[in-house]
This record gives structure tokens, C-alpha cells and sequence, in this order.
């Protein structure tokens, strides 16, 4: 490799490294008032890729020896505006409430009584448009319910880093608006891509997650919602998809100094 190559490729990360601080608007809510067990994540196939984010979240804390339930409510391409929030919610209460209803369809569905919801932020500028007036919406459902709420920033096009800052500052507003707490998955989708452009973190369309992506949107799961490290985690990923385990832990610690970074913990 020539020294104008190595410098132009050494632009190219310190680009991206400089659009993936590009977010203006700070997290009023910097952590959780109490370690949730049971937590439902609301969003779309950005969630189910690879047997599900849930799954995967599952699996790093049972390596980490921390009880985390997680719940998967997706629909495929579907914003907040399309979800019934409340509706689950309900759902899982009465199923909860009803001994018969919970053994006949609430187990398999994973009704329970959940600490915590997680509402997936808008992935493109369209969607964002409809996201502040449901985000509200929604946010009235879970403090009905008296679960913590979370917002999860998602990451930008894989061909368009510029969106990261877009995608956190959209996502971060609603959160501040609704007193909610931020999952900032999209920014540690930049760090990661800035420091391994190697590592791909979505599939050949650029927007969907590959198994490294998905792993890592659930190690920052796990750090936001546990307030401690994913790294030491004895697991790689399932699905059949385990990823090398050097890579599995990069992703953890971009995971965890992404989070730590962000709150100022």
C-alpha cells in the first residue's frame, strides 16, 4: 500500500470518527432508577435480524450472570406510529392477572410483567416526522404501566454515516421530551466503524444488521440497561452465527465506552 493510500485511508477514519461525535442534543436521563429484569423492546426488523436482538441480550447476560428477560414486539418496516403500545401492555396485565389466560397463550408470547419498555428511534427522515407525536404516545402507555422507558437510537445507512448525528439527535429529543433514557446503539455503530472498518455491522442492503451488528446493538442494550460492562462475556452470538471471539470483544468494549462516554459514567 502507497503512503497517499495510507494517508487517504487514514482521513477516511478520522472522518467518520468525527461524524460519529456529531450530535448535539445531551441525555437528560443518565441512568435508571432501578436494574429492570424483564424488559420489552418495541421496534422493527432492525430488532429481529439474526434470531432477534433479544436473544442475543439474553446471552450476554446470562454470560455476565445477570437475570435479563427480554421481549421482542417487531413489525417489519414498521415506525412507532404503527406500534399498539398500549395494547401490550394491557395485554400482558391481564394476562398476568388471569392464571388460565397466562398457561393458555400468555407463556408462549412471553407475557410478564416487564421493569422496562424500549422504543425503537426512527431510521430514516420520513419516519421521523410521525416520531415525536407517537414517541408521547407511547411514552403515556409505559409510565401508565410503571416500566422505565428507553429510547434506542439505531445507526445510520451504511452509506450514509452523516445520519448518525440525525438519527441521536431525533431519538435523544423525544427521550428528554418524555423523561426517558437513551440507548445510543447508532453512535456505537460509528465508533466500531471508525475503528474496524473491517468488522461489517450490516448485511449487503446496508440498513440491516449483520451478526456483528446485531451482537453489538445488544452489548449496548446490556450496558445501558444493566449500567455495567458487557466485556468478559463468554458469548459470541448464537442463531448459529458465533462470531470470533476477538471480535466479539471489540464489540463489547465499543459497547460499553460508547455508553460510558455518552452518560459521563
Amino acid at each position: 500500500m502507497t503512503r497517499h493510500v495510507l494517508i487517504a485511508a487514514a482521513l477516511a477514519v478520522m472522518a467518520s470518527a468525527a461524524a460519529a461525535a456529531d450530535f448535539s442534543v445531551k441525555p437528560l436521563v443518565t441512568s435508571l432508577a432501578s436494574r429492570p429484569e424483564s424488559v420489552l423492546l418495541v421496534g422493527n426488523s432492525l430488532l429481529y435480524y439474526n434470531c432477534g436482538v433479544n436473544e442475543c441480550l439474553e446471552g450476554i447476560a446470562r454470560s455476565k450472570g445477570v437475570t435479563l428477560r427480554a421481549t421482542l414486539a417487531s413489525i417489519g418496516g414498521a415506525g412507532l406510529d404503527l406500534q399498539d403500545v398500549s395494547g401490550y401492555l394491557e395485554r400482558i396485565r391481564s394476562a398476568g392477572n388471569d392464571k388460565g389466560a397466562e398457561e393458555s397463550s400468555g407463556q408462549a408470547l412471553g407475557f410478564s410483567p416487564f421493569d422496562a419498555v424500549v422504543l425503537e428511534g426512527p431510521v430514516r427522515p420520513l419516519k421521523a416526522k410521525l416520531f415525536p407525536k407517537y414517541a408521547r404516545i407511547h411514552s403515556g402507555a409505559v409510565r401508565d404501566y410503571g416500566a422505565g422507558l428507553l429510547f434506542l437510537a439505531p445507526w445510520a445507512h451504511r452509506r450514509h454515516p452523516e445520519m448518525t448525528g440525525i438519527l441521536m439527535d431525533t431519538t435523544a429529543r423525544a427521550a428528554n421530551e418524555n423523561r426517558g433514557m437513551m440507548v445510543p446503539v447508532g453512535l456505537a455503530f460509528a465508533r466500531s466503524r471508525a475503528g474496524r472498518p473491517d468488522l461489517r455491522l450490516t448485511a449487503g442492503d446496508g440498513r440491516h444488521p449483520s451478526a456483528a451488528g446485531t451482537y453489538l446493538e445488544a452489548a449496548v442494550l446490556f450496558s445501558v440497561l444493566t449500567k455495567s460492562t458487557p466485556e468478559g462475556a463468554d458469548y459470541s452470538g448464537g442463531c448459529e452465527k458465533p462470531m470470533d471471539r476477538d471480535d466479539a470483544a471489540w464489540l463489547q468494549r465499543i459497547a460499553w465506552e460508547t455508553v460510558r462516554d455518552y452518560f459521563g459514567w
